[in-house]
């Protein structure tokens, strides 16, 4: 009777210490990786060519008082992670941001990052809105034609939008941006990044974002895209440099950029302003869906000859920019071979005439 009634408790305690174990797990986060936690995977994408092309030319979202949204098939691109951060107001808090790997990691490779810094109206707590004007680059993101490239996109909180700004300056401060740069640098230390091509995307006040970027890794980063944004303080002449502003943007004059990118050329440096005729705010739809600028970012390599410059527009990422950007070489080494070949039976043709008549 004894043995039966210990069974039992023992059956019930290992019972409770079951349920305690699945409802830990069902809270804990996926995966740790130091003091990243995955919060959820991207999903897989189940629409067609057809559909992404569709996706990629609609318009962005604009709620009437929380500014653009997502797109609800960009968020399922993006995994959902969070990091522990302590400085200024948070003390150990999970800071909530998004990353979008290539669809199959190959052990021993090495991939482009992207680094995204969303504008005023995309800052929030959702960790969503940051995404909103992603639906341009669906094709790069998903897909059978998707690329394989990282891309880190984090998010200013609602009680502050300014990347540079902290609301408290205890210990580092909690300004976006430091904490920003902090996730930069585990996603570098945890992921299989090529460190030779990192690029940042700084949209309207984003801009200061990729511009702190730059001048804190300056040995890092080797272009950057400046959307609806203004000129840098400083002249950041190692980096390429690719501006969209429109002509007549209430929310900024564009001469400046104008005079910065002639600046930065004068110089000898790699720039290039695309004014887009318009009144509006918005530089960053035909920067994306007309410019295809993604395409540009992932080519770009730190100090190589072979980046396609500033200004330059990469439709096609297969056959196509081999032409543009290798054709010449290609000819050169074909024609060269041809000659060599063409002059080897010629010698050939004559020692063989020359035996014949012996």
């Amino acid at each position: 009777m004894l043995t039966k009634r210990f069974i039992f408790i023992c059956v019930i305690i290992a019972y409770i210490f079951l349920i305690d174990f699945i409802f830990a797990l069902a809270n804990a986060p996926l995966v740790k990786c130091g003091q990243l936690e995955l919060l959820s995977k991207a999903k897989i994408s189940m629409i067609s060519k057809q559909e992404i092309a569709a996706v990629a030319k609609e318009e962005s979202t604009k709620h009437p008082i929380e500014g653009y949204l997502a797109h609800p098939a960009t968020k399922d691109c993006f995994d959902a992670w969070g990091y522990r951060y302590t400085g200024g107001r948070y003390d150990n808090e999970l800071i909530r941001f998004r990353l979008r790997q290539p669809p199959k990691i190959v052990a021993g490779k090495t991939y482009p990052l992207i680094v995204w810094f969303h504008g005023n109206g995309e800052s929030g707590d959702d960790n969503e809105r940051q995404l909103a004007h992603l639906q341009y680059t669906l094709p790069f993101l998903t897909g059978q034609e998707s690329l394989d490239f990282f891309m880190l996109v984090t998010q200013c909180p609602s009680d502050n939008s300014s990347w540079s700004t902290s609301v408290s300056t205890d210990g580092k401060g909690d300004a976006p941006f430091t904490i920003a740069a902090e996730i930069f640098e585990q996603i570098l230390n945890e992921f299989p990044i090529d460190k030779k091509r990192i690029t940042t995307f700084g949209m309207c006040s984003g801009g200061v974002g990729s511009t702190m970027l730059i001048e804190k890794y300056p040995e890092l980063i080797s272009a950057a895209v400046y959307i609806s944004a203004t000129a840098p303080p400083k002249l950041l002449e190692n980096v390429a440099i690719y501006a969209f502003n429109c002509t007549d943007d209430p929310n900024g004059a564009i001469s400046g950029m104008r005079n910065y990118i002639k600046k930065i050329n004068n110089a000898g440096g790699n720039a290039y302003l695309v004014e887009i005729k318009s009144a509006a705010h918005d530089a960053w739809t035909p920067a994306l869906a007309k410019y295809k600028v993604i395409a540009w970012m992932i080519e770009q390599k730190k100090n190589s000859l072979l980046s396609p410059p500033a200004g330059a527009v990469i439709v096609e990422l297969s056959w196509s920019k081999v032409c543009i950007y290798y054709g010449i070489p290609i000819c050169c080494i074909i024609i060269f071979l041809t000659k060599r070949w063409v002059r080897l039976l010629r010698k050939r043709f004559i020692i063989s005439t020359a035996n014949e008549n012996n």
